[in-house]
């Protein structure tokens, strides 16, 4: 299977002479063995000294919880320069915090740490420290669109992706439809390595049907959670209401399950990278609704795995709602998680993102849908941050396409 360089593989390279520990975080099987290997490459064509292993060798995981110094006994004996050390699934230890503390505080000079964990649940309850000043956190997602076409190998559509919501590019319509095609297909099958690389849409569909089943189940036993058919239904709940603010009580009620076991399951989604929380954006104004984020699945494939539903995306009734989750997902790229937002009202106006207080975006399956009307109050309440619209189809001058 052939394998395509990430995007964070440049920040990766740029952290590698900084003392700071690299943290590379993300869901299961979205590509951190590969891109911790893919990073050794680099610096082993530097001509430096480095050594990889994996915390899954039980002989190797119980050396270093015995002491985080028998890694000298792991590998060879560091003199003069820096060896750069790659271990993957940290989070095996049993103190991975006090192992990374010890190691940076005492041999910094000598070594350059580079791990990966599988779930920031397990970082966030097992790193009692917070290492601060001594790591750097780099979150891998599953492949963005613009990873998904270079998959494809088309590199002459790179140049009309990853440019920004608020940088309009003309996209030539030959190329326009191109892209919009793989844009139906992602939007459906999402960016799982393992997803994107297989050959058809039946083994594409097979794939996915084992990852979520994988994954829920691994997230539950390792989440201590007892009732496995219980999360999974809010799981399923969940898929069918992606872009809606998360109401805890209704979600009790659907669920038959207590406010403190939403909120829990909610956490475990977070922490295992399937869910983001978008909070609601507000200056208090009393009509503004301040209290209840809205969700989004983090991969299209995943969400639409869950929900048994791969039909083919034209025909979709969800079209909507699965056009926002991917752009969300491309917001992500430009900006960090706290700096996108939403905004509503309790009469029901609404704008999907609203991204560092600068810029508003509303997604659209068809520009013929928008009423402009609809924003009057957007505008008139906030006159200095711009509304755009991102759409699919029937986007003219005034609009951006979800692919820009």
């Amino acid at each position: 299977m052939k394998t395509i360089e990430r995007s964070l593989l440049a920040e990766l390279k740029n952290h590698l002479e900084y003392a700071e520990i690299s943290i590379i975080t993300g869901s299961r099987q979205v590509g951190k063995t590969t891109l911790l290997k893919a990073l050794q490459e680099e610096v082993s064509s530097l001509n430096k000294q480095s050594f990889y292993f994996t915390l899954e060798r039980k002989e190797i995981l119980t050396a270093l919880d015995e002491n985080p110094v028998n890694i000298f006994s792991i590998i060879p004996s560091v003199k003069g320069e820096k060896v750069y050390i790659f271990i993957d699934e940290i989070q095996y230890l049993k103190d991975p915090s006090n192992f990374l503390k010890l190691l940076y505080d005492e041999y910094k000079d000598q070594i350059k740490l580079i791990v990966t964990g599988s779930s920031a649940f397990y970082i966030d309850r097992k790193f009692k420290d917070s290492l601060a000043g001594r790591k750097k956190i780099f979150h891998l997602s599953p492949f963005s669109f613009k990873e998904f076409v270079k998959s494809k190998e088309k590199e002459s559509l790179f140049q009309y992706l990853g440019n920004g919501i608020s940088n309009k590019v003309q996209i030539p319509l030959l190329f326009e439809n191109e892209l919009l095609d793989l844009a139906a297909q992602y939007l459906i099958y999402g960016g799982y390595p393992r997803v994107v690389l297989s050959n058809t849409n039946e083994e594409k569909e097979q794939v996915l049907n084992e990852l979520i089943y994988s994954f829920l189940k691994k997230d539950a036993l390792e989440a201590n959670v007892r009732k496995e058919s219980e999360f999974v239904f809010f799981v399923e709940v969940l898929a069918d209401r992606i872009g809606t603010k998360i109401n805890r009580n209704s979600f009790s009620d659907i669920c038959g399950i207590s406010d403190e076991t939403v909120q829990n399951y909610l956490y475990i989604l977070q922490k295992s990278f399937h869910i983001s929380l978008v909070r609601p954006f507000w200056r208090s104004k009393t009509g503004e609704l301040r209290k209840m984020p809205k969700f989004y699945f983090q991969d299209n494939g995943l969400r639409n795995a869950v929900n048994a539903d791969f039909s083919p995306f034209i025909l979709r009734k969800d079209k909507g709602e699965l056009l926002e989750n991917m752009v969300y997902n491309l917001l992500r790229q430009h900006y960090p998680s706290s700096k996108i937002q939403f905004w509503n009202t309790k009469e029901q106006n609404e704008v999907d993102f609203v991204l560092n207080r600068e810029i508003a975006i509303e997604v659209k399956y068809n520009g013929k849908q928008i009423k402009q009307s609809r924003y009057k109050l957007f505008r008139e309440t906030y006159p200095e941050i711009p509304l755009l619209f991102a759409c699919y189809e029937n986007h003219g001058d005034n609009i951006r396409s979800i692919l820009i």
